[in-house]
């Protein structure tokens, strides 16, 4: 293909014939970096997957004291699932706050049915199964909507903090 003059005007987007379709950066000159590499190189906090591990650690730490103590999955477990809703949300990067706003109604499932499972040694029972689920509703409900308000609540002022 032939070179074609310099009056003629280019289509914008396109790179001349035989232009690379990376530059390298000159001596001196600072490379460009993708958005979510700047990003990530000046936010702070941690990613979305390690905050949640923190939620569901300290979560844990909780149904284990309850496990230990002998009660079903309710006190100590609900009040840690607040702390560790509001610590994973504080700890987490701005940009990534939707995977911690979404985890505490799982987290509290995940943990109840976990331990549904580990006691009743399978899901055979369907007595056992509504019952359990009924006390998860009941029981379960304070320490959710708890903890996914103070996700809401902290989530939207550290957005509203930074417009």
């Amino acid at each position: 293909m032939p070179d074609q003059p310099e009056t003629y005007s280019r289509v914008a987007g396109q790179r001349p014939y035989g232009e690379p379709a990376y530059r390298s950066p000159a001596p001196g000159e600072v490379p460009r970096r993708t958005r979510l590499e700047q990003r990530s190189r000046r936010e702070p906090g941690l990613p979305g997957w390690l905050a949640v591990l923190l939620l569901v650690a300290i979560a844990g730490i909780g149904g284990l004291i309850d496990s230990v103590s002998g009660s079903a999955i309710r006190g100590v477990f609900n009040y840690s699932l607040v702390l560790a809703s509001l610590v994973a949300i504080l700890a987490v990067r701005r940009s990534e706050m939707f995977s911690v706003v979404i985890a505490p109604p799982l987290v509290y499932f995940a943990a109840s049915a976990g331990l549904l499972y580990v006691r009743s040694g399978g899901l055979h029972n369907r007595g056992k199964l509504i019952d359990a689920a009924t006390n998860w509703i009941v029981y379960g409900f304070p320490a959710i909507a708890g903890a996914t308000a103070v996700v809401l609540v902290v989530a939207g002022i550290r957005l509203m903090a930074r417009r």
